[in-house]
């Protein structure tokens, strides 16, 4: 009798918990979780950097951030999932940055907004401590070597949206449509300046040894990148100019 009632007692339900208790477990479950995801995300980010996305596994992935496969599934479906939530991360980033050098001459005649949007994407690009957003440039750089279907990610929300505008910006300048080819090939050229200066900069600091990229500095190669740029754009056009006139003109007949 007093086994089989001990028995009972054994397998009597335990208390219920509290409301308290329940968002305490759930609150800790959840933290778990999104720690996991987060462990995952910045063990993917260095070693996609480091050897690209077609050279890492999953498997490698899981074991470096101290979990299993299952959760990468969880979490992302599968490695392009994962993958691509690192560039989406990338490409939104790159929208934010243009988006608010673009915005910052908002107002101005359109040779001060560009002159403004330089010295805004210049001041994002080399502001920030490089070792810190080192992933991001490995990433890119990795993408743009060895693409992969994420790297429509990067074209349609990172380029596109702000690439528009800034056609539209150098249309102003030039006072041509945005779509002119001139257009085009000046805009791509101001992006491949401001991005030279972050790209190179390790390369630079070693040349120059006293090198700080100080605001007022950056500010410096701003001033310069748009003098550049501006007298560059009006020379290409008046040259153009010059040679269809040249075209049209009887003697060239």
């Amino acid at each position: 009798m007093a086994s089989q009632s001990s028995r009972h007692k054994r397998e009597a339900p335990s208390r219920p918990l509290s409301a308290a208790e329940r968002r305490w477990h759930e609150t800790r479950h959840s933290r778990a979780v999104l720690e996991t995801r987060d462990r995952l995300l910045k063990t993917a980010a260095r070693l996609f950097g480091e050897r690209g996305f077609n050279h890492v596994s999953v498997r490698e992935i899981s074991k470096e951030a101290a979990t299993n496969v299952a959760a990468v599934n969880y979490h992302f479906r599968d490695k392009l999932g994962l993958y691509r939530e690192l560039i989406g991360t990338v490409a939104e980033g790159m929208h934010r940055g243009k988006t608010a050098a673009l915005d910052a001459g908002a107002g101005r005649p359109p040779e001060e907004q560009l002159r403004a949007y330089i010295r805004g994407f210049l001041h994002q690009l080399l502001d920030s401590d490089p070792q810190e957003e080192s992933w991001m440039d490995q990433l890119i750089a990795r993408e743009m070597m060895e693409p992969t279907p994420a790297l429509d990610l990067i074209i349609e929300k990172g380029i596109k949206p702000s690439g528009k505008r800034l056609n539209k910006l150098v249309g102003d300048v030039l006072q041509l449509p945005p779509g002119d080819k001139r257009v085009l090939m000046c805009a791509g050229t101001i992006q491949g300046l401001c991005l030279w200066h972050r790209t190179s900069r390790t390369v630079a600091e070693r040349l120059v040894p006293e090198l700080r990229y100080t605001p007022e500095v950056i500010d410096g190669i701003a001033e310069f990148v748009s003098n550049f740029a501006l007298a560059g754009m009006r020379a290409a056009l008046q040259k153009q100019n010059e040679r269809e006139r040249a075209t049209d003109s009887p003697v060239a007949r």
